[in-house]
């Protein structure tokens, strides 16, 4: 059986970036949706003027500054009044559009009450689901908030027992779903309070934000919860306002979120890949050597656009801890002028608010481990590469070394008598070239040079030998202090972290 409502009313709270394109966006979703939906021909215009939260209706005056517009809907073969107003702002650097669609209290000639409608009545308000996220598609998003009066004979019954509690729950479930189109899922029922003296019921989880919809059923009990919500309506579009941003806020930081967990696992992947398979001899082909400085230029990049990424997650964090404190502010705002009023039910967003924030400094602490990681994988390599370099280098110097050097003993050997040579080629005369004959002087020089060839050979090996036994030790000491404790150790020892701490 459908329940009797009276004066039901749908408030659409929506916010857009003004640097978000299109501009308008707000404007055209609300002109199209008067005009296609209610046939008001007078359109919405839009006048832009400086400050931090300023109306901006061309045609405002002082003591107005909404758009007013009326239209008949049709329910049972009969045709109903409905009103709005629509109250166009700009808060710093975001759109926001107050839309307010209500069956009134009154008649026309303002005198006679209007009849209580059915629940029902409420899909009227949003023919075709105009009024959905999908539909408005704003950048920040939006808030959804259904009045509705009980009905007369009920009025008195005390709502806070238990039993009348779940009866107001019903009724709160009833009207949500009459004025969500059937092929679209309700938002989960996420809490219910109080405020202003009239129970209100909460939809839609803010920790879950694949297809968010904020809906708030507020339930009117007295007329002082309707008269508080008229009177504090600014406050209530700058409260949305800035809840709308943490929560967008941290939908985009879970997008975030996923490419940095993808961007984590290809770092690990890559140091399964490279250093398991880390060259064990101190020399370096040269297809390595190629290798690791395609690596260095790779790991460079990389470690560039994650440490992008991690400075992205620490943006939305910042971006929340700022809205939530211009949350609490304005609730600060209502509070000092209604000091009687509980507004715990508003406040327990700062509860979603710090466990925002607690999640992203969690992830901020275990992604900032692939940053380290990435910087000790790039000093690994770079020092692997400057190790060979430095290497071919000293063997490069050693050989120029020991080839002077064996010139110059060579030199200096050929310097001295000739008295050996002469004495193995000819041991009974000394050799006197031309005139011993082209023979034996032929036969002579080539063995003056073999043999002082041979010493200086012989030099150039002793000397090697020398170099060889002083560098040994530093070479060892060089490779253990550029080469010790690989990276991916310490990445595996870190364990698989998503199993213990819950992921959104």
């Amino acid at each position: 059986m459908t329940s009797k409502v009276y004066a039901p009313n749908v408030h659409l709270f929506a916010f857009h970036l003004k640097t978000s394109e299109p501009t308008t966006l707000l404007w055209d979703k609300c002109n199209e949706i008067i005009s296609e939906k209610f046939g008001v021909t007078k359109q919405l215009e839009i006048e832009e003027e400086s400050g931090y939260r300023v109306d901006l209706l061309k045609d405002k005056t002082t003591d107005d500054v909404a758009f007013h517009f009326g239209s008949n809907v049709t329910l049972d073969n009969t045709s109903l009044a409905v009103t709005g107003v629509a109250t166009p702002l700009r808060i710093q650097d975001t759109y926001g559009l107050a839309l307010n669609l209500r069956r009134p209290e009154l008649e026309q000639n303002q005198t006679q009450r209007t009849q209580a409608v059915p629940s029902s009545f409420l899909k009227q308000l949003n023919p075709a689901g105009c009024l959905m996220p999908e539909q408005i598609s704003s950048s920040i998003g939006q808030t959804l908030v259904l009045t509705v009066w009980y009905t007369e004979q009920k009025r008195w019954v005390p709502w806070k027992l238990l039993q009348h509690r779940q009866e107001i729950r019903k009724l709160a479930d009833e009207c949500l779903r009459a004025f969500i189109p059937a092929q679209i899922p309700c938002p989960h029922f996420n809490q219910e309070g109080e405020l202003f003296g009239s129970p209100i019921f909460e939809y839609g989880v803010p920790s879950q934000p694949e297809k968010y919809c904020h809906i708030l059923v507020w339930i009117f009990w007295e007329p002082e919860a309707s008269d508080k919500f008229i009177d504090y309506y600014s406050n209530f579009i700058n409260l949305f306002c800035y809840r709308n941003k943490v929560i967008r806020a941290y939908q985009l930081n879970r997008d975030v979120y996923q490419v940095i967990k993808r961007e984590y696992q290809t770092i690990e992947q890559y140091f399964d890949q490279t250093f398991q398979h880390w060259p064990a001899s101190q020399s370096l082909s040269q297809a390595e050597l190629d290798k690791f400085k395609e690596d260095i230029k790779s790991v460079s990049q990389k470690a560039l656009d994650y440490s992008r990424l991690l400075r992205d997650l620490d943006h939305y964090r910042l971006t929340i801890t700022i809205n939530a404190e211009n949350y609490k502010r304005e609730l600060r705002d209502i509070s000092g002028k209604l000091p009687q009023d509980d507004l715990s039910f508003l406040e327990t967003f700062f509860n979603d608010c710090r466990l925002f924030q607690e999640q992203i400094q969690s992830d901020l602490g275990y992604f900032g481990n692939g940053a380290a990681l990435l910087e000790q994988a790039l000093s690994a390599i770079r020092a692997r590469v400057d190790i060979d370099q430095a290497e071919r280098e000293k063997r490069l110097e050693r050989w120029i070394a020991l080839v002077g050097t064996g010139l110059a003993v060579s030199g200096i050997s050929s310097q001295t008598a000739g008295k050996p040579v002469e004495s193995i080629i000819d041991p009974k005369q000394s050799l006197d070239c031309p005139t011993a004959g082209v023979t034996p002087c032929l036969t002579y020089s080539v063995v003056f040079v073999l043999f002082h060839v041979a010493v200086g050979v012989i030099g150039a090996l002793i000397l090697n030998g020398i170099i060889n036994l002083v560098s040994k030790r530093e070479q060892g000491t060089a490779m253990q202090r550029g080469l010790g404790g690989f990276p991916h150790e310490r990445l595996h020892q870190d364990g698989n972290r998503e199993q213990g701490i819950e992921k959104s």
